[in-house]
């Protein structure tokens, strides 16, 4: 049982490293060719860590009231504090260097926190520019992940404890989600921090959750040959899928193409249980035939910090070597060169300060004990 476990762990952390790994180039190939083809996976790559935070739920463990204070402290810490402390960083330096005023400064703050979801509800009530976010829009702007991932926990951890054991059940509720969601954007509902795509992510989340319940991930036939040849078949058919998404659609933006929606909607949910069935199978595989997946694995487990600096050290570096490359609409072999050296940087500097926070974090708590 034990072996099982830490089997299921292993092919987890490597999925998880090959999505944020897959991101980062998303993020910082911006101006590459390259990024025609990894956008259209993109959103499969982000969906990964929706489906196996919900996978490793574990209903009953703990109270209602335990699991969500225990997803707000890591969720919610992280997204105030990284936040907030890079803000200050960007701040001291644009002020200094009079790019920005203070009072610049905090606007910008505010329009973040306002639109940290991609959405424009707020701005327009209130007519404030989500976009003038100054120097630091693209660091910033791509942690409204967290907040997602949490409003959905709050829906999805009571219903998991409420359905998760009776597995058809569980099952009718995933699909009423999805079905909620897309009624919600054929309706063309748009609510402050994209609450509409609410239902989508919780649904996301039973995914993985209900995928565990049924061993979906550990099938006893997908193994030798005949696993390998199922496994890559679905991840061909996933990213063929995922060829076909519209460029203009973004699920978890909640932007659609008009008379899209539903079909959008439909093809991603598709497109993504080709696409992590086919890889997670894939990673488990690999680890079962002894190669060594160590290094990619632990990538995985500093997936969350990887996702907090990446793009940070790329504003860093920009600012170094006086040039920008986030989303920079040109498409020449120095802006390519570029843009991978500062990604390789990038990922190089997360890497390593993922490795030391995640030291301070265990020395902190081995002192406490």
């Amino acid at each position: 049982m034990d072996g099982a476990k830490n089997s299921r762990l292993a092919y987890a952390d490597m999925m998880k490293g090959i999505a944020i790994l897959g991101m980062v180039i998303f993020h910082l190939l911006a101006p590459c060719t390259v990024r025609t083809v990894v956008s259209h996976i993109g959103d499969s790559l982000l969906a990964v860590f929706f489906f196996y935070a919900g996978f490793f739920y574990t209903p009953g463990k703990r109270s209602i009231k335990e699991s969500l204070s225990a997803r707000f402290k890591g969720l919610m810490v992280p997204f105030f504090g990284y936040s907030l402390a890079f803000w200050f960083i960007g701040s001291v330096y644009l002020i200094l260097a009079k790019i920005e005023t203070v009072k610049e400064a905090f606007c910008c703050l505010r329009n973040f926190y306002a639109g940290c979801i991609w959405n424009r509800v707020i701005q327009d009530w209130f007519q404030w520019d989500y976009y003038s976010l100054g120097k630091r829009y693209m660091f910033l702007a791509d942690y409204w992940f967290f907040l997602a991932l949490m409003l959905s926990f709050c829906v999805f951890i009571p219903l998991a404890e409420s359905v998760l054991r009776k597995k058809p059940l569980a099952f009718v509720i995933t699909i009423l989600l999805f079905a909620v969601s897309g009624a919600l954007r054929a309706a063309e509902v748009s609510l402050p921090y994209n609450l509409q795509l609410i239902p989508f992510w919780t649904g996301l989340l039973m995914l993985g959750a209900l995928s565990r319940q049924i061993n979906l991930m550990e099938l006893p036939f997908m193994t030798g040959v005949k696993g390998w040849m199922l496994s890559l078949a679905a991840l061909a058919a996933g990213i063929a899928l995922g060829m076909k998404k519209i460029p203009e659609y973004n699920i978890y933006r909640g932007t659609f193409v008009e008379g899209e929606e539903v079909k959008s909607m439909i093809l991603y949910i598709v497109t993504f249980a080709f696409f992590i069935w086919g890889l997670s199978n894939i990673c488990r595989l690999v680890e079962q035939s002894g190669i060594r997946v160590k290094e990619l694995a632990k990538i995985g487990t500093l997936s969350l910090y990887i996702f907090l600096y990446h793009v940070f050290f790329a504003w860093v570096i920009s600012i170094i070597f006086n040039f920008s490359i986030i989303y920079e609409e040109v498409e020449s072999p120095a802006v390519i060169i570029r843009s991978t050296v500062v990604m390789i940087t990038s990922l190089a500097l997360s890497i390593c300060a993922g490795l030391i926070t995640e030291r301070i974090k265990a020395s902190a708590k081995k002192r406490a004990a």
